[in-house]
């Protein structure tokens, strides 16, 4: 018979399994919105709270991504380097991608868009890669 835990157990598992990865992928998302909130940067992202929230949001799913299908376990300062370059290009696809999409689908699309876009390649990747590995 299956062990049961509480929400918090597995919460707190599913937290500090990577932890590296984790707190690297708050510390991107944390930074991704502050910078994107910023109403020097030109860009519509900037103006769209739905976006700014979706972005870091997809930040985040890569510590989920990361750990439950990464095949390799990299020591902490890979794992790190691993979050931080899959951010910048997170970062860039999300932009891209809803800079693209917001003329003709407006702003909640284009965010949601984004959004589903973005996570699905982080998951893909993953799955892929764990499959080719």
């Amino acid at each position: 018979m299956a062990e049961s835990t509480s929400l918090r157990e597995r919460l707190h598992a599913d937290l500090t399994d990577n932890l590296p990865v984790t707190v690297t992928a708050i510390g991107v998302a944390l930074a991704a919105f502050a910078l994107v909130s910023l109403d020097s940067i030109p860009l519509a992202l900037s103006t769209d709270f739905g976006a700014r929230f979706l972005l870091p949001l997809s930040l985040l799913d890569m510590a989920f991504a990361y750990d439950d299908y990464w095949p390799v376990a990299y020591s902490p300062m890979y794992a790190v380097t691993w979050t931080l370059v899959f951010g910048v290009l997170t970062v860039g696809l999300f932009i891209s991608i809803y800079e693209v999409t917001l003329p003709n689908l407006g702003n909640t699309v284009a965010s949601v868009a984004a959004f589903v876009t973005v996570v699905s390649i982080q998951f893909g990747s993953a799955m892929l890669y764990a499959h080719i590995r």
